[in-house]
Protein backbone atom coordinates (compact mmCIF):
# COMPACT_ATOMS: atom_id res chain seq x y z
CA UNK A 1 0.00 0.00 0.00
CA UNK A 2 1.50 3.22 -0.94
CA UNK A 3 1.61 6.38 1.12
CA UNK A 4 1.90 9.96 0.75
CA UNK A 5 3.27 12.42 2.84
CA UNK A 6 0.62 15.14 4.71
CA UNK A 7 0.92 18.66 3.67
CA UNK A 8 2.25 21.18 6.47
CA UNK A 9 0.02 21.59 8.87
CA UNK A 10 0.03 25.97 8.32
CA UNK A 11 0.21 25.92 4.43
CA UNK A 12 -2.56 27.94 3.33
CA UNK A 13 -5.75 25.21 2.03
CA UNK A 14 -6.21 27.70 -1.09
CA UNK A 15 -2.32 27.55 -1.83
CA UNK A 16 -2.01 23.73 -1.58
CA UNK A 17 -4.72 23.73 -4.07
CA UNK A 18 -3.28 26.25 -6.24
CA UNK A 19 -0.30 24.36 -6.92
CA UNK A 20 -2.00 20.80 -6.91
CA UNK A 21 -4.04 22.38 -9.45
CA UNK A 22 -1.16 23.41 -11.46
CA UNK A 23 0.03 20.05 -11.22
CA UNK A 24 -3.13 18.74 -13.13
CA UNK A 25 -2.86 21.13 -15.87
CA UNK A 26 0.17 20.14 -16.25
CA UNK A 27 -0.73 16.82 -17.19
CA UNK A 28 -3.71 17.90 -18.72
CA UNK A 29 -1.52 19.87 -21.32
CA UNK A 30 0.77 16.83 -22.14
CA UNK A 31 -1.64 14.70 -22.25
CA UNK A 32 -4.03 16.66 -24.63
CA UNK A 33 -0.84 17.73 -26.59
CA UNK A 34 0.72 13.75 -27.44
CA UNK A 35 -3.32 13.39 -28.53
CA UNK A 36 -3.50 15.88 -30.94
CA UNK A 37 0.15 15.09 -32.39
CA UNK A 38 -0.82 11.29 -32.79
CA UNK A 39 -3.81 11.89 -34.55
CA UNK A 40 -2.30 14.40 -36.93
CA UNK A 41 0.86 12.40 -37.52
CA UNK A 42 0.23 11.35 -41.07
CA UNK A 43 -0.69 14.50 -42.03
CA UNK A 44 2.75 16.30 -40.16
CA UNK A 45 4.69 13.59 -42.53
CA UNK A 46 3.07 14.44 -45.55
CA UNK A 47 3.86 18.24 -44.99
CA UNK A 48 7.29 17.03 -44.54
CA UNK A 49 7.93 15.18 -47.41
CA UNK A 50 5.64 17.09 -49.76
CA UNK A 51 5.92 20.79 -49.06
CA UNK A 52 8.49 22.93 -50.25
CA UNK A 53 11.68 24.25 -47.92
CA UNK A 54 10.73 28.15 -46.83
CA UNK A 55 11.60 30.40 -44.73
CA UNK A 56 8.09 30.12 -43.23
CA UNK A 57 8.29 26.23 -42.80
CA UNK A 58 11.60 26.50 -40.75
CA UNK A 59 9.66 29.05 -38.79
CA UNK A 60 6.82 26.19 -37.97
CA UNK A 61 9.39 23.07 -37.36
CA UNK A 62 10.76 25.41 -34.96
CA UNK A 63 7.50 26.19 -33.16
CA UNK A 64 6.06 22.60 -33.59
CA UNK A 65 8.95 20.79 -32.56
CA UNK A 66 10.30 22.36 -29.66
CA UNK A 67 7.03 22.45 -27.84
CA UNK A 68 8.18 18.53 -27.22
CA UNK A 69 11.10 19.57 -24.84
CA UNK A 70 9.00 22.58 -23.44
CA UNK A 71 5.91 20.63 -22.80
CA UNK A 72 8.15 17.80 -20.87
CA UNK A 73 10.26 20.07 -19.28
CA UNK A 74 7.60 22.04 -17.77
CA UNK A 75 5.71 18.48 -16.78
CA UNK A 76 8.80 17.47 -15.28
CA UNK A 77 9.70 20.37 -13.42
CA UNK A 78 6.23 20.20 -11.60
CA UNK A 79 5.76 16.76 -11.09
CA UNK A 80 9.70 16.14 -9.81
CA UNK A 81 10.30 16.19 -6.34
CA UNK A 82 13.46 17.11 -4.30
CA UNK A 83 15.04 19.43 -6.99
CA UNK A 84 17.41 21.82 -5.85
CA UNK A 85 17.62 25.31 -6.02
CA UNK A 86 20.05 25.36 -9.29
CA UNK A 87 18.23 22.57 -10.93
CA UNK A 88 14.68 24.92 -10.36
CA UNK A 89 16.74 27.43 -12.07
CA UNK A 90 17.60 25.79 -15.28
CA UNK A 91 14.26 24.42 -15.71
CA UNK A 92 13.05 27.93 -15.34
CA UNK A 93 15.30 29.78 -17.93
CA UNK A 94 14.98 26.58 -20.64
CA UNK A 95 11.11 27.06 -20.20
CA UNK A 96 11.25 30.82 -20.66
CA UNK A 97 13.76 30.88 -23.48
CA UNK A 98 11.78 28.15 -25.11
CA UNK A 99 8.24 29.84 -24.45
CA UNK A 100 9.56 32.94 -25.60
CA UNK A 101 11.14 31.16 -28.81
CA UNK A 102 7.51 29.13 -29.62
CA UNK A 103 5.23 32.98 -29.46
CA UNK A 104 7.87 34.56 -32.04
CA UNK A 105 7.79 31.77 -34.38
CA UNK A 106 4.18 31.34 -34.01
CA UNK A 107 3.46 35.28 -34.47
CA UNK A 108 5.72 35.09 -37.26
CA UNK A 109 3.89 32.89 -38.74
CA UNK A 110 0.61 34.01 -38.50
CA UNK A 111 2.13 37.68 -39.67
CA UNK A 112 3.37 35.78 -42.53
CA UNK A 113 -0.52 34.76 -43.41
CA UNK A 114 -1.68 38.33 -42.85
CA UNK A 115 0.74 39.85 -44.92
CA UNK A 116 -0.31 37.27 -47.81
CA UNK A 117 -4.37 37.67 -47.25
CA UNK A 118 -3.19 41.63 -47.74
CA UNK A 119 -1.66 40.50 -51.29
CA UNK A 120 1.74 41.70 -50.01
CA UNK A 121 0.68 45.27 -49.69
CA UNK A 122 3.58 47.26 -48.60
CA UNK A 123 1.18 48.92 -46.68
CA UNK A 124 0.45 45.86 -44.91
CA UNK A 125 3.64 45.45 -43.98
CA UNK A 126 4.82 48.36 -42.79
CA UNK A 127 1.50 47.81 -40.77
CA UNK A 128 2.44 44.64 -39.72
CA UNK A 129 6.63 45.42 -38.71
CA UNK A 130 5.33 48.57 -36.82
CA UNK A 131 2.80 46.61 -34.48
CA UNK A 132 5.02 43.49 -34.30
CA UNK A 133 8.07 46.02 -33.27
CA UNK A 134 5.77 47.98 -30.74
CA UNK A 135 3.90 45.79 -29.06
CA UNK A 136 5.41 42.12 -30.10
CA UNK A 137 8.86 42.59 -29.06
CA UNK A 138 8.36 44.43 -26.00
CA UNK A 139 5.83 41.59 -24.80
CA UNK A 140 8.74 38.74 -25.34
CA UNK A 141 11.47 40.74 -24.21
CA UNK A 142 9.35 40.88 -21.00
CA UNK A 143 8.67 37.62 -20.67
CA UNK A 144 12.17 36.45 -21.24
CA UNK A 145 14.57 39.61 -19.57
CA UNK A 146 12.36 39.46 -16.05
CA UNK A 147 15.14 37.55 -13.48
CA UNK A 148 13.67 34.89 -12.50
CA UNK A 149 13.19 33.85 -8.59
CA UNK A 150 12.49 30.70 -7.40
CA UNK A 151 10.92 29.87 -4.57
CA UNK A 152 11.55 26.61 -3.05
CA UNK A 153 7.82 24.83 -1.89
CA UNK A 154 8.08 22.17 1.31
CA UNK A 155 4.83 21.46 0.50
CA UNK A 156 5.17 17.32 0.26
CA UNK A 157 3.83 15.66 -2.73
CA UNK A 158 3.26 18.58 -4.28
CA UNK A 159 6.26 20.22 -6.06
CA UNK A 160 9.59 21.41 -5.52
CA UNK A 161 9.53 24.83 -6.40
CA UNK A 162 8.15 28.16 -8.08
CA UNK A 163 8.66 30.79 -10.05
CA UNK A 164 8.29 33.78 -7.74
CA UNK A 165 8.91 36.72 -10.33
CA UNK A 166 7.67 40.31 -10.27
CA UNK A 167 3.49 39.12 -11.52
CA UNK A 168 3.22 43.01 -11.74
CA UNK A 169 5.29 43.16 -14.84
CA UNK A 170 4.23 39.94 -16.56
CA UNK A 171 0.52 41.22 -16.80
CA UNK A 172 1.75 44.07 -18.83
CA UNK A 173 3.90 41.57 -21.05
CA UNK A 174 0.42 40.15 -21.89
CA UNK A 175 -1.08 43.50 -22.07
CA UNK A 176 1.00 44.20 -24.93
CA UNK A 177 0.36 41.25 -26.40
CA UNK A 178 -3.68 41.11 -26.28
CA UNK A 179 -3.39 44.63 -27.91
CA UNK A 180 -0.72 43.57 -30.67
CA UNK A 181 -3.05 40.80 -31.57
CA UNK A 182 -6.18 42.45 -31.41
CA UNK A 183 -4.82 44.79 -33.88
CA UNK A 184 -4.06 41.75 -36.23
CA UNK A 185 -7.47 40.28 -35.92
CA UNK A 186 -8.93 43.62 -36.57
CA UNK A 187 -7.39 43.71 -39.78
CA UNK A 188 -7.86 39.91 -40.58
CA UNK A 189 -11.34 40.23 -39.88
CA UNK A 190 -11.43 43.43 -42.59
CA UNK A 191 -9.51 41.54 -45.41
CA UNK A 192 -11.83 38.95 -44.60
CA UNK A 193 -15.49 40.59 -44.98
CA UNK A 194 -13.58 42.44 -48.25
CA UNK A 195 -12.45 39.30 -49.94
CA UNK A 196 -15.82 37.57 -49.41
CA UNK A 197 -17.75 40.86 -51.05
CA UNK A 198 -15.10 40.82 -53.88
CA UNK A 199 -14.83 36.84 -54.39
CA UNK A 200 -17.96 35.05 -53.13
CA UNK A 201 -16.21 33.16 -51.22
CA UNK A 202 -15.21 30.30 -53.74
CA UNK A 203 -11.64 30.47 -53.62
CA UNK A 204 -11.20 27.59 -50.47
CA UNK A 205 -7.56 27.81 -49.82
CA UNK A 206 -7.99 31.81 -49.10
CA UNK A 207 -11.29 31.04 -47.28
CA UNK A 208 -9.12 28.23 -45.06
CA UNK A 209 -6.02 30.73 -44.13
CA UNK A 210 -8.88 33.61 -42.83
CA UNK A 211 -10.15 30.60 -40.58
CA UNK A 212 -6.83 30.06 -39.57
CA UNK A 213 -5.82 33.27 -38.95
CA UNK A 214 -8.96 34.43 -36.97
CA UNK A 215 -8.73 31.27 -34.77
CA UNK A 216 -5.66 30.96 -33.85
CA UNK A 217 -5.98 34.74 -32.91
CA UNK A 218 -9.14 34.39 -30.98
CA UNK A 219 -7.36 31.45 -28.83
CA UNK A 220 -4.07 33.21 -28.33
CA UNK A 221 -6.34 36.44 -27.38
CA UNK A 222 -8.11 34.09 -25.06
CA UNK A 223 -5.56 32.34 -23.89
CA UNK A 224 -3.61 35.83 -23.27
CA UNK A 225 -7.00 37.00 -20.86
CA UNK A 226 -7.14 34.18 -19.00
CA UNK A 227 -3.79 34.46 -18.04
CA UNK A 228 -4.18 38.25 -17.07
CA UNK A 229 -7.41 37.09 -15.16
CA UNK A 230 -5.45 34.22 -13.08
CA UNK A 231 -2.16 36.13 -12.26
CA UNK A 232 -4.38 38.99 -11.05
CA UNK A 233 -7.21 37.00 -9.08
CA UNK A 234 -3.96 34.11 -7.55
CA UNK A 235 -1.89 37.44 -6.48
CA UNK A 236 -3.36 37.47 -3.04
CA UNK A 237 -3.03 33.97 -2.83
CA UNK A 238 0.78 33.79 -3.58
CA UNK A 239 1.15 36.57 -1.30
CA UNK A 240 -0.64 33.76 1.61
CA UNK A 241 2.39 31.10 0.45
CA UNK A 242 5.35 33.14 -0.45
CA UNK A 243 4.70 36.01 2.77
CA UNK A 244 6.06 33.68 5.62
CA UNK A 245 9.70 32.18 4.26
CA UNK A 246 8.22 29.53 7.10
CA UNK A 247 6.24 26.46 6.92
CA UNK A 248 5.60 24.01 9.81
CA UNK A 249 6.89 20.53 7.71
CA UNK A 250 4.35 18.51 9.74
CA UNK A 251 7.18 16.10 10.63
CA UNK A 252 8.36 17.30 13.85
CA UNK A 253 8.06 20.98 15.42
CA UNK A 254 11.15 21.92 13.78
CA UNK A 255 10.12 24.43 11.13
CA UNK A 256 11.70 24.45 8.00
CA UNK A 257 13.42 28.05 6.66
CA UNK A 258 13.41 28.64 2.99
CA UNK A 259 15.79 30.57 1.18
CA UNK A 260 15.17 32.74 -1.85
CA UNK A 261 17.25 32.76 -4.88
CA UNK A 262 18.87 34.67 -6.63
CA UNK A 263 19.01 36.69 -3.61
CA UNK A 264 21.07 33.71 -2.11
CA UNK A 265 23.72 32.25 -3.62
CA UNK A 266 23.33 29.09 -1.71
CA UNK A 267 20.89 25.81 -2.16
CA UNK A 268 18.44 25.64 0.36
CA UNK A 269 18.83 24.78 4.02
CA UNK A 270 17.20 23.84 6.64
CA UNK A 271 18.07 24.83 9.82
CA UNK A 272 16.24 23.78 13.80
CA UNK A 273 15.98 26.57 15.90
Amino acid sequence: MSTTNPPPANTPPVATSALLNVNYGAVSILSMWLYEYAITFDDEITFLRESRWSIVKIVYLVCRYLMFPFVITNTFRFLQRSLTVQQCKSYFEFTSFACATIIVCAELMFLARTYALWRRSRTALIIIIVNFTVFLIPAIVILTAIDTVVTMVPVSGITSCDDNSGSNVTVWAYVLLVIGETEILISTLYRAVRYYREAGGRNRLLAILVQHNTFYFCCSLASSVTMISTMYLLQGQDNDLFADHTWDTGYSNAPLHVEFEPEADNPIKSAVE
